[in-house]
């Protein structure tokens, strides 16, 4: 767990006043999802611009895997794209899961549609991991 100032509150609540905020720009908490939406980071240690790259690269990477399971008409693509896992701009709070790790429900009912759940997870599984490697490797 990252030390974020929410963490050290909950760890060390006669340390850290429950009422500080984020230092940065002192409107929210800093927290893990705030760490991603925070418009006070440094720009060279700027993790937005990472994870928005780190996602478009991730979807890509899912999207050419699946496409290359089997023949897929447009609509799967469309869909894919569409997902809201892929809302980095917010981020939304299923982007914000994929961050960490976990696959979002819609993501995974979306792709039962045209894959059997094991062959899902077979191929998200590296392309997840790598995903957190790139990421986690560049902030």
């Amino acid at each position: 767990m990252l030390p974020t100032l929410t963490t050290l509150q909950q760890r060390k609540p006669y340390l850290y006043s429950p009422d500080w905020l984020c230092p940065q720009c002192n409107s929210a908490p800093e927290d893990l999802n705030h760490l991603w939406t925070c418009p006070y980071i440094l720009p060279e240690l700027n993790p937005c611009s990472t994870h928005r790259s780190e996602v478009v690269k991730f979807r890509d990477s899912c999207l050419s895997s699946f496409s290359s399971l089997k023949p897929l008409d447009i609509t799967f693509q469309t869909g894919f794209s569409a997902l809201d896992c892929w809302n980095y701009e917010t981020p939304s709070l299923s982007c914000l899961w994929l961050t960490r790790g976990l696959l979002p429900a819609h993501l995974t009912t979306f792709l039962k549609q045209y894959f059997p759940l094991s062959v899902i997870y077979k191929t998200i599984s590296p392309l997840l991991n790598d995903f957190h490697v790139a990421l986690y490797g560049e902030i």
